[in-house]
Parts: C-alpha cells; sequence; structure tokens
C-alpha cells in the first residue's frame, strides 16, 4: 500500500470514528479536521489529495447508498444540508449518523457543482462532448481514458471513487429495487458534472436540452463501463479497491478483480484479471 493509501485510510479512520460515534465529547470541538470548502477551485481544497471528510462522505454512500431508494435523485433534508455544509467548511466534527443518504448525497452533488469550471473542466467537458459520437466503443473507451489520466491525480481519484459509486448503486438497483440505474443516475448528477448543460437563464434554450441530454449519455457510458475496461487507468482502479475494499461485481456472471497482467496495452483484452463465479 502506498504511503498515500496508508495516511488515507488513517484520515478517513479517524474521522470515521468521532463522525460515527453516538458520544459527545466532554467539550464541544476538541479537535478540528481538513475544511472542505465549496466554490473554490479543486486544487486548493485537495492541495495534494482529497481531504478526510470529504472521502468519508464519499464512502459512507458507496456502502449504504445502493440499498436506499433514489440516492442521488431525491432530495436532501435542506436544513440538514446546510449544517453539514457548514461543519465541513469550518472543518468541525460532524455525526454522520444524524444525516440521510440523501442529504449526504445531495451536499455532494452541491460540492460538485461549484467547483469553477467543473470537475472535468472546460476542455475536458467539450473532449467528452466529442467522444461520445465516436464510432465506436473502443475508440470512446480508450479517448475517454486518455482524458481521464491527464487530470491531476487527486482529480482522478475523486472522479474513481464517484464512479465506483455510481457503478455499485446501479449494478444493486435492480435487486434492491431501488431505482437508480445508471440512466437514472446519469439524469441526476449529469448537472454537478457538467457546467456548460446548465443554463445561465431562468428559462432552458432548446439548446441546453440538448447538451444534457449528452451529458447524461456520457455519464450513463462512464458508469456502464467502469471496471470493464481500464477507462480509469490500473493504479487508479488498484485506489478504488483499496480504499472501499470492493471487488466490483459488473456483469450477472463475473466478478471482475482489480488485478492486472504484466502488459500495459489500453486494450480490453488485457485489462482486468476476469474470474467466474462459481454456483
Amino acid at each position: 500500500m502506498t504511503s498515500w493509501a496508508e495516511r488515507m485510510h488513517r484520515r478517513a479512520a479517524t474521522f470515521s470514528n468521532v463522525v460515527t460515534s453516538c458520544g459527545h465529547p466532554p467539550v464541544p470541538y476538541p479537535r478540528r479536521l481538513e475544511k472542505v470548502k465549496f466554490g473554490i477551485p479543486l486544487d486548493e481544497v485537495c492541495k495534494n489529495d482529497i481531504p478526510g471528510p470529504l472521502l468519508v462522505l464519499i464512502l459512507k454512500l458507496n456502502k449504504e447508498a445502493p440499498f436506499k431508494k433514489d440516492v442521488f435523485r431525491a432530495p436532501g433534508h435542506q436544513g440538514n444540508m446546510k449544517k453539514l455544509i457548514h461543519f465541513l467548511q469550518a472543518g468541525r466534527l460532524v455525526n454522520l449518523d444524524n444525516f440521510s443518504v440523501h442529504t449526504i448525497a445531495s451536499v455532494l452533488k452541491k460540492f460538485l457543482r461549484k467547483i469553477p469550471g467543473g470537475i472535468f473542466g472546460r476542455g475536458g467537458e467539450q473532449r467528452l462532448f466529442a467522444v461520445i459520437d465516436l464510432p465506436t466503443i473502443e475508440e470512446q473507451r480508450d479517448q475517454i481514458h486518455r482524458l481521464i489520466t491527464s487530470l491531476p491525480t487527486y482529480t482522478q481519484r475523486l472522479l474513481v471513487l464517484l464512479f465506483g459509486t455510481f457503478r455499485v448503486i446501479a449494478t444493486n438497483a435492480e435487486r434492491a429495487r431501488t431505482g437508480m440505474t445508471s440512466e437514472a443516475l446519469g439524469v441526476s448528477v449529469a448537472p454537478s458534472f457538467f457546467q456548460s448543460c446548465v443554463s445561465d437563464g431562468k428559462t432552458a434554450k432548446m439548446e441546453d436540452v440538448m447538451r444534457f441530454k449528452v451529458a447524461t449519455r456520457i455519464m450513463k457510458f462512464l458508469i456502464d463501463n467502469f471496471g470493464v475496461s481500464n477507462l480509469f487507468g490500473r493504479e487508479n482502479y488498484e485506489f478504488y479497491a483499496r480504499i472501499t475494499g470492493r471487488i466490483l461485481k459488473v456483469e450477472e456472471d463475473w466478478i471482475f478483480s482489480f488485478r492486472y497482467p504484466p502488459a500495459t496495452l489500453v486494450s480490453r483484452e488485457y485489462l482486468l484479471v476476469m474470474l467466474q463465479m462459481t454456483a
């Protein structure tokens, strides 16, 4: 395990113990956590890595959201959203058991929506809009892989955690009857990832509607192809597996283990070691 992952585990474990504890400290706010500021560039939020409080929010959703209905679609409690955002921005300790997964998901969407230029950047958004119309799925995967791996490391890791979480939610949608398929997730979260598909005015223009539809297609593609190809890159998949402890079930009869063969080619024959499930 890398030193970065070890630090994240220690920080996430410490923060998780604090935010999930039902007890109360003898004095208010005995220690401060990293601040998660909304509306500032991602490099200022993450600096060298993902802030522990933000990581724990995603991990809680990764664990609990697959079994809850309408997460990322149903709105969170407005009062609790304001309270949680205040705690995150102030670096204050917070008991996450007091907040529903719908509230946490809504806060996360707002954080992403407030990133200046969006998580992909304006140029990245334009490239994704072009890539989704390429003639073959192999070309689409390769171009998206190049785009994602060209982003800063903290952005790559944030993206792989987010889309890994979306994927596990979508995979469980039918069995858990949550309604959150990859298409439903795409519709629900696209405006938080693609700022160019959000209208500046009060009334959406036809162009905005068309861009929103394309953005939802891109989101669905990224969710459906998470883990089945080298979309996010070897190191990012390994990071996701280490941090979440998951081996992602992608298809009905297969489990994808995030281990790679020696070859580093970005081709579908040499992407992931697939272990067929036994009855």
